[in-house]
């Protein structure tokens, strides 16, 4: 069996991703995102979602990569946030 090569080149691409966390405390929200635009982050790309009832905030992370994805749930972690969790975003749609 012979195989042809492609004469299209796999180029590698950054996939986005989002860290989201939920605060209960909006201060620790607020500090969070200050550390995060003073270290490679965006302002564009941090989004705050109020809860419906009660005090929560809800944090979005929009990043390039799975680098500064991981980066961004040490932040959130670091900051008090819960139910912290990052997802790839748009897999294979290119």
């Amino acid at each position: 069996m012979n195989k042809q090569m492609s004469k299209y080149a796999v180029i590698p691409c950054m996939t986005p991703h989002i860290a989201t966390a939920t605060f209960d405390d909006r201060d620790h929200a607020k500090d969070a995102y200050e550390y995060l635009l003073g270290n490679e982050f965006l302002e564009g790309d941090i989004e705050f979602v109020p809860a419906a009832y009660g005090p929560q905030v809800v944090m979005n992370i929009n990043t390039e990569n799975e680098r500064l994805a991981q980066e961004a749930v040490d932040v959130l972690r670091n900051y008090g946030g819960v139910d912290i969790s990052w997802y790839e975003v748009g897999a294979g749609m290119l």
